[in-house]
């Protein structure tokens, strides 16, 4: 290996950032009211939360309809049909957002045993020397980097039409490094529904790999 060679990736490996991965690992903790059952009639309907009067956002609007549309087919993928308001079981709603920010990332290097940190090292005879530990051998060095990620979360809800209580909800989070909300939206959708319901309470980390033509 030459020089600055990287030998271990702390942080880097456990949370996914590198903006080249073939995975994305997001982080899924759902809650389930105490003896709800995922049983028939699996029908549902969205909800949205009241808003202010506003200046009509255009863009906002478009993106909560793409996230829905594919939050539908993750609901669809799990036995969920959607209905109109007055026909579902259910109401879900859903809200997110992303923030930017940084991780601090420790990195181990091994460099050449024929270079050392400054360069190729020669002895005395036009042979490169010897350090303390053998013939042009110099010891791992640790760099610590503070590496800028985006941190995306999603939160889904069910809500009993009927009774009005929340019995069902379930949170993933996203820590990627160069990313964006649009960018990992899908696969956090999708890692929210896979062994759905989950356990209440029990956080997981779910991977997937990323597909180069479509989200």
């Amino acid at each position: 290996m030459g020089m600055g060679t990287v030998a271990a990736l702390g942080a880097l490996g456990v949370l996914g950032l590198s903006g080249c991965a073939s995975t994305i690992t997001t982080e899924v903790t759902a809650f389930r009211q105490a003896g709800w059952q995922n049983d028939v009639p699996r029908t549902y309907a969205f909800e949205h939360a009241p808003q202010p009067p506003q200046p009509p956002q255009q863009d906002g609007q478009l993106e909560r309809q793409t996230y829905e549309q594919w939050l539908a087919d993750a609901l669809a993928g799990v036995g969920f049909e959607q209905k109109p308001a007055g026909q579902a079981r259910y109401l879900v709603s859903m809200d997110y957002g992303a923030a930017p920010g940084f991780v601090r990332v420790a990195e181990t290097y091994y460099s050449d045993p024929w270079y050392g940190p400054w360069g190729p090292y020669w002895g005395p005879y036009g042979y490169r020397g010897y350090g303390p530990w053998g013939p042009g051998y110099w010891p791992p060095q640790t760099v610590v980097r503070d590496v800028p990620v985006t941190f995306s979360n999603l939160r889904v809800y069910f809500r009993d039409a009927a009774s009005g209580k929340r019995v069902y909800q379930v949170t993933a989070r996203n820590t990627i490094e160069g990313g964006s909300l649009p960018a990992v939206m899908p696969y956090m959708i999708r890692s929210a529904f896979t062994e759905f319901p989950s356990e209440s309470g029990r956080p997981r980390r779910v991977t997937l790999e990323v597909e180069k033509d479509k989200k």
